[in-house]
């Protein structure tokens, strides 16, 4: 039983690394990395919002964890505050530029 769980897991960790590969480059590293310290971007979940700081400009877009599109939205402004009382509790990813996060609705 313990064999076939650890190869189960073998398995799910290569298929997330095959399905998320981490191929940049350094400069492409460098840039994230003076973008991040200049303007990070923040992402905060209440109850039925989604605040994003640092994001003027961007698309925001929110998968589940299934991988459907659920939301996708221009930011405007500074600072933005997205009603997502519309979404189901549970997990989601959110993606703005080369930003990504996982956020939990409650």
């Amino acid at each position: 039983m313990k064999k076939s769980l650890l190869i189960y897991i073998k398995v799910l960790l290569i298929s997330v690394c095959l399905a998320f590969p981490a191929a940049l480059n350094a400069q492409d590293i460098h840039q994230t990395q003076i973008e991040t310290e200049q303007n990070p971007i923040t992402v905060t979940v209440t109850e039925s919002n989604l605040r994003i700081k640092n994001a003027e400009g961007m698309i925001l877009e929110i998968f589940s964890l299934t991988g459907e599109k659920v939301h996708t939205q221009k930011i405007e402004g500074s600072s933005k505050s997205i009603d997502i009382s519309n979404l189901q509790r549970g997990y989601y990813i959110v993606k703005i530029g080369k930003f990504t996060r996982k956020i939990y609705i409650k």
